[in-house]
């Protein structure tokens, strides 16, 4: 008992020790004060201590949050030029593509959609009559194969071939390639104030275009025909207008079959143009073909009868770029196109019956005899056998159809129906064969059948899961149909080999004509780098003669920096492409180019200026940031290339597809060993367009989180353009003999020129950095301990010396010390005061 009375006093003598001698503030204070006074005091002291700890939880709020700050520094320092990837806007050869079964079957039903849109206003009683002199042939497009010496038709042919034909098609000669024929004024004739245009093939065979066009000159030019001066032959003149007739104005004459129809640009106001050497000419016109120096301006247009029956002139454009037949017939043999058949009628009266395809049981129908259209299976228009009579016809056509006369003369056996006088052909009597019944054949024997065959009905299927599956169902538009088939042509590629790729493709030198870099010659075959691109096929990046060496730049500016020519070729364009130029991206060496989504595009005719600028960012990682040191895992499908946030998000979008439909998307690289889904498969196509869109608008549910890189460079790019060239002169790119003027409007189609720099030897680098670390805490922790409780660093040792004496007094360490204390009768200075006080109370 005795010494627990002696901690007690030992402790309350350390507490009173630390109230009187602590540097803290109010503590000594509230100890020497008495009354309310030292109510006073105590409760200071608690409202400072609250604000303190109030202002302790917002430090360390503040503190938790690991803020950064962004510090943004212009260094002068020699830079590493990026790598620079550039691609044709057209992504392989038009005449290639059309080699591969499943390039050449996106592009037709792109092309009969795009026919059906076209045409989605026609009505069909709103046919314009055609006019009385009508030729006798006409040119059919069509798809054909070579066969020894000639070409012959065929629908799965691997050529585009022009053929004479009669209008209702059905025999097709003198076929040859399209690129063999030009459009030419027509050699044969002579006499018409307009003369008409022709398909001409080695000025020895031409045949008339569709619809009858004919040219006339554009105001103020006006085209005669004249013999042509020391020559037996007929000119085509070309001349000013003039209203004095009997005036002789200056002309220029030559030869009628020299003279070709074209597209010009740059048709000044007499008419005079220069010719358009690609598919982007403006104006029609007509250029000497001697010399492609002479052009003028016409219009073509085509004649016909208006709805009252008067002439008529609509104007029209002969494409140079022609079309071809979507629906290819089969050929059949001569008047094999109608035939008389025997067929059950069901008969209204004497002279009209109605034909019954479906063979009767019962004797109830009447036998009869029918025209039967064996192209639409039409069975029409039907007479009892008594009503034909077999006659010899002076004419037949190739139809099958033979004209009727009252005479019975002519070379031709034939079989008319009486009612209505028309006539068909028939085999002529042979051997036993003398019966007409023995050479009509009846109609079940020759109808098609109702059921398909297993090959036929699965041949069937797949055409419309094709169809189908390319997506032009419901789609009228033409943007939109171009959309869809450009997306349909990277299915197709996909299938293709590494190989049938790259021969499809464009080659370094048939794309960059001439490079130079720091203002000298570069090589292209040694400083660029190829890849294929699923959106646009051949790609070539620009990576220096060493491409593991830094490139820098001598000075800013274009002529310091890269500078491309380059050569398009638009007239292997496919169909599907819709600008002409190039497609650059500018990236590290390490990243892969996304030219699809990050690149820009450089047209034809101009040198397009891209001036690049260089931020270099370092981002801090976790806690205070959200950026990755190392992103690449074994799902990134760009697995030789750095890690980017669009690598990522491409990745896992693939990853979701691969899992979810089974295949992945062409337009990424595969995932792992997954395939990407085959073209022509509908279920297939419609799983990677409903996952395509889930993934996109919910990329966390699929398990997408891509984030930044902790040190990247990004390059910011402005684009400026110029005309280019701005005149005629170099001849260098363009065909050998060709003028120079000629050469400028080749090149300004044809070419453009691509400069990459720097606009200034500098970048700015952008560096994260903690904006409230653990000494801003202390620091702030401190101040705000010293300004609510007056603590210091001397306060604090108090505190850990009472913490010591308390430690040392419940142990029973300092009764020795507080005995030699008390023995000496030591009164503490409060006590002194206490003692003071009353004393002087007491006097």
């Amino acid at each position: 008992m005795k010494r627990i009375r002696n901690i007690v006093y030992n402790l309350n003598e350390d507490f009173v020790d630390f109230a009187e001698h602590t540097s803290a503030h109010g503590i000594p204070r509230a100890y020497v004060s008495e009354g309310l006074r030292r109510m006073l005091w105590l409760l200071l002291f608690l409202v400072c201590l609250c604000a303190f700890g109030y202002q302790a939880y917002l430090i360390i709020q503040r503190f938790q949050r690991n803020d950064i700050i962004v510090g943004v520094e212009i260094r002068f320092e020699e830079i590493r030029f990026p790598a620079v990837t550039i691609c044709n806007i057209n992504p392989y050869k038009n005449s290639l593509a059309r080699q591969t079964s499943s390039i050449k079957s996106a592009l037709e039903s792109f092309e009969s959609a795009i026919d059906r849109s076209a045409g989605k206003d026609h009505q069909p009683g709103q046919r314009r009559k055609r006019s009385i002199d009508v030729p006798p042939l006409r040119p059919a497009h069509v798809y054909c194969r070579r066969d020894h010496d000639h070409y012959v038709v065929d629908r799965e042919g691997n050529e585009r071939c022009l053929c004479s034909s009669f209008p209702n098609e059905e025999y097709y000669w003198n076929c040859a390639p399209e690129s063999e024929f030009q459009i030419r004024v027509c050699p044969n004739d002579t006499v018409s104030l307009t003369p008409p245009l022709c398909y001409c093939r080695n000025h020895s065979y031409c045949i008339e275009v569709e619809q009858q066009v004919k040219i006339i000159g554009r105001w103020p030019l006006t085209l005669t025909m004249s013999d042509c001066a020391n020559s037996s032959k007929t000119c085509l003149c070309v001349l000013p207008h003039v209203d004095d007739a009997t005036e002789i104005s200056p002309s220029y004459c030559s030869d009628i079959s020299e003279w070709e129809y074209t597209m010009c640009n740059g048709c000044d106001w007499w008419g005079r143009c220069t010719q358009s050497f690609g598919l982007s000419g403006e104006e029609e016109c007509i250029c000497d073909g001697n010399s492609h120096r002479r052009c003028f301006a016409v219009e073509t247009a085509t004649e016909g009868l208006d709805e009252k029956g008067g002439d008529a002139e609509e104007k029209t454009l002969v494409r140079v770029r022609r079309k071809k037949i979507r629906v290819y017939e089969k050929i059949l043999r001569q008047y094999e196109g109608i035939l008389a058949v025997y067929s059950e009628c069901s008969c209204k009266s004497d002279m009209y019956c109605d034909a019954i395809k479906e063979k009767q049981d019962t004797n109830t129908s009447n036998d009869c005899i029918c025209f039967y259209n064996k192209k639409n299976d039409h069975l029409w228009p039907c007479y009892l056998q008594k009503d034909w009579q077999e006659r010899k016809c002076p004419r037949c056509g190739t139809f099958g159809d033979c004209l009727y006369t009252d005479r019975q003369y002519g070379a031709h056996d034939c079989f008319c129906a009486l009612p209505i006088r028309m006539c068909v052909q028939i085999d002529p009597p042979e051997g036993n064969l003398t019966d007409i019944t023995d050479r009509i054949a009846t109609y079940w024997d020759i109808a098609p059948p109702t059921t398909m065959s297993p090959l036929q009905y699965e041949s069937e299927r797949k055409k419309l899961d094709r169809e189908k599956a390319y997506g032009y169902t419901g789609v009228k538009d033409p943007i939109a149909l171009k959309g869809k088939a450009m997306e349909n042509i990277i299915f197709a590629v996909d299938e293709l080999t590494e190989q049938e790729k790259w021969a499809i493709s464009y080659k370094k030198s048939e794309l960059i004509l001439k490079c130079s870099f720091n203002g000298q010659e570069c090589k292209v075959d040694e400083e660029f780098n190829a890849f294929l691109d699923p959106t646009f096929g051949a790609c070539f990046t620009y990576v220096g003669r060493h491409s593991a060496a830094n490139i820098t730049n001598e000075r800013a500016g274009p002529a310091y920096g890269l500078r491309l020519e380059v050569f398009v070729n638009i007239s292997e364009y496919l169909p599907t492409t819709e600008a002409a130029g190039v497609r650059l991206t500018v990236h590290t060496i390490e990243e892969q180019p996304f030219p699809d989504s990050l690149g820009h595009s450089a047209p034809t005719g101009f040198v397009s200026s891209f001036g690049i600028k260089l931020k270099t960012m370092t981002r801090l990682p976790a806690p205070y940031g959200d950026c990755i040191q190392e992103g690449k895992d074994e799902d990134y499908i760009y697995v030789t290339k750095q890690y980017s946030t669009e690598g990522c998000q491409r990745s896992c979008i693939q990853k979701h597809l691969a899992t979810t439909c089974g295949c992945g998307d062409p337009r990424y690289p595969p995932f792992r060993k997954t395939k990407n889904c085959p073209v022509d498969d509908p279920i297939k196509r419609e799983c990677l367009k409903q996952e395509m869109q889930y993934a996109v608008r919910y990329p966390k549910t699929i398990g997408c989180k891509c984030r930044q890189p902790c040190s990247q460079d990004v390059y910011s790019v402005s684009y400026s353009a110029s005309r280019w060239p701005a005149v005629p002169g170099d001849l260098s790119g363009c065909p050998e003999g060709m003028a120079p003027h000629h050469c400028l409007s080749y090149k300004r189609e044809q070419g453009a020129m691509v400069e990459v720099y720097y606009e200034e030897l500098n970048y700015e680098s952008l560096l994260e950095s903690e904006a409230y670390g653990l000494p801003n805490l202390l620091s702030d922790f401190g101040g705000q301990l010293g300004l609510w409780m007056g603590v210091s660093v001397i306060t604090i040792m108090e505190v850990c010396i009472l913490i010591l004496d308390v430690i040392l007094t419940i142990f029973g360490l300092t009764g020795h010390r507080r005995k030699n204390f008390s023995s000496r009768n030591s009164m503490s200075s409060s006590a002194r005061r206490f003692e003071k006080k009353s004393q002087g109370l007491l006097s």
